[in-house]
């Protein structure tokens, strides 16, 4: 260990040496980024110092941010042109990454709008080959940002180097122009058409804009899951010359967490396939949920009605299944914010004078079932926007909502809501078509009243700390795992005490590093990180009631 931390130190004043006299070459990099030394993992408990992983950081491009990157990654050479930034290589031959300055936009999320539009206009991809898997605010990053994960299939097959080589140029160059040129040569071991790729956005109060992005093939992406998300999950970024500060949590190791769950599909004539896509992937949910180690149940509701289907809330995948097939003969004013608000409803009205009384179902239908001191994950699947107006006895289908997006239900109930619905291209709430079919935000009503009557769901989603994804996608699965893991880390008690730079994160039971994985190898633990709650959650075989649980990581000192 000691000889690890000198050869670390080493580095980093062989780097202060080149930085100090750069710009005495031809060109000068201006955006670096620094390793965390990963995989040193100890066999024995008594041999090991309880610090964080070990790393270094140094301005991008004019001194307004500076990066860290996951020792999972090395830096490859620069290419020629308008691009300021880094390269990265994974270390299986198939996983990819680049961060990089760009043009700046009106805000970061502008700039997220900005790249996903870009992506999904992209020649290379194939005729319904963009899907956008999830897009979420990171609200305790320490600079304003947003990440996104999408699954493409691109018209030819290509390698993860190429697929990245061609987003640089696309998205990441320093000047908008893509004029970007002499790559690395070729390191790609797996020629393929569908790939995942995820993206961060971020952007401080003073225009210091910058793009990271990772890619792998969609078969490899399991296996490099945490590595991509601690690349991309937006802590860490910093304001250039900040201190970090060494910090450990001292904790121990509790119950399993719990977590209960809302969803509201729905059941009008046009949801069979949507139906049928999310019933498919609810075994790699409830898998997930398993893994998590929580003891958690769902509830299935639907767009027309409060009532609870079949016997109520569940931990059964056979049930789920048939719960979450609504049918498709339920009533074409799909709202599903009205329905879950009269289900966890206790009055008739809301605080905007809301009758919570009309339509299927009665009130409180959730609320009665509810287990105490549990968190409820409220999950909305529909292929139109919200109809509220429609179901609030206003009497009118073209005035606003009697809902106030900054003061409702699942606020004070602390509800996060999470809604596969029609996002657009960029991931606004918007009409959109794929492999799933056609989703429309004016079925409910004409254009012309849309932007005033439809509740915007993603916006409740963003109040509540959940995220969105694009019901037009065919990959599901993807957002509900990332769903569970959310969830999973939002109900545990391992809450960090500041927020961390999560390259330097090391999780210690017992006095044993544990690795940071979804899916660890049989009767192992490992764990995840969420950025959204600044907490962990253990993956696998849970520590024992009363282990000690040591968390030690590198913070901006925010």
């Amino acid at each position: 260990m000691v000889t690890r931390i000198h050869r670390t130190l080493f580095y980093a004043m062989l780097v202060a040496l080149v930085l100090s006299t750069a710009s005495c070459g031809k060109k000068k990099k201006g955006f670096f980024f620094f390793p965390g030394l990963a995989g040193s993992t100890p066999a024995e408990a008594e041999t090991v110092d309880l610090n964080p992983v070990d790393t270094g950081s140094s301005p991008m491009g004019d001194g307004g941010l500076e990066m860290t990157y996951p020792g999972g990654f090395t830096e490859q050479p620069d290419p020629e042109g308008a691009y300021s930034g880094s390269l990265l290589e994974g270390e299986d031959g198939n996983t990819y990454g680049s961060g990089s300055i760009v043009p700046p936009a009106e805000s970061v999320d502008s700039l997220m709008d900005r790249l996903l539009a870009a992506l999904a206009g992209w020649d290379a991809v194939d005729e319904n080959g963009y899907s956008l898997i999830s897009r979420q605010d990171v609200g305790n990053a320490p600079v304003p940002t947003e990440t996104a994960s999408v699954q493409i299939r691109v018209t030819d097959p290509a390698t993860a180097d190429a697929v990245r080589n061609a987003l640089v140029q696309l998205i990441g160059s320093v000047d908008g122009s893509g004029d970007v040129s002499q790559f690395p040569a070729s390191g790609g071991t797996t020629s393929t058409t569908v790939f995942r790729i995820v993206l961060q956005a971020s952007q401080d109060n003073e225009g210091h804009a910058a793009v990271l992005f990772g890619v792998t093939t969609d078969e490899n992406y399991a296996n490099v899951e945490s590595d991509l998300a601690g690349l991309v999950d937006g802590t860490n970024i910093g304001p250039s010359g900040s201190e970090s500060a060494a910090i450990t949590d001292e904790l121990l190791a509790a119950s399993p967490p719990r977590a209960d769950f809302l969803f509201v599909v729905d059941n009008s004539g046009s949801m069979s396939e949507e139906q049928n896509a999310v019933k498919q992937n609810a075994l790699g949910f409830f898998d997930r949920l398993s893994g998590l180690g929580l003891d958690f149940r769902i509830a299935t509701i639907t767009t027309d009605s409060s009532k609870i289907r079949n016997t109520g809330f569940t931990s059964s995948r056979t049930q789920f299944e048939s719960d979450i097939a609504a049918g498709t003969n339920g009533d074409g004013k799909e709202s599903c914010t009205y329905y879950a608000e009269k289900a966890l409803a206790t009055a008739g009205t809301n605080a905007q004078n809301a009758v919570l009384t009309n339509g299927g179902g009665s009130l409180g239908t959730v609320t009665a079932a509810l287990r105490t001191d549990v968190p409820l994950t409220v999950i909305c699947v529909t292929d139109e926007s919200d109809a509220y107006t429609k179901w609030d006895g206003s009497g009118s289908n073209s005035d606003a909502a009697r809902f106030d997006i900054n003061s409702n239900i699942f606020l004070s109930g602390a509800y996060t809501y999470y809604a596969i619905m029609p996002l657009d291209n960029s991931g606004q709430h918007g009409s959109c078509s794929g492999v799933n079919g056609s989703a429309s935000v004016t079925s409910n009503f004409s254009s012309g009243t849309l932007s005033v009557a439809a509740l915007r769901m993603d916006q409740l989603a963003a109040k509540t700390g959940g995220s969105v994804s694009s019901i037009c996608g065919e990959n599901y699965g993807a957002f509900l795992n990332q769903l569970a893991d959310r969830t999973a880390a939002g109900a545990s008690s391992y809450q960090l005490s500041r927020t961390p730079i999560s390259a330097t994160l090391k999780v210690y039971v017992n006095g044993v590093a544990i690795e940071a994985t979804s899916n660890p190898a049989s009767a192992q633990t490992g764990y995840v990180y969420l950025p959204s709650v600044n907490r962990i959650a253990f993956t696998g075989s849970l520590p024992a009631l009363g282990t000690p649980v040591s968390i030690a990581y590198k913070s901006y000192g925010l």
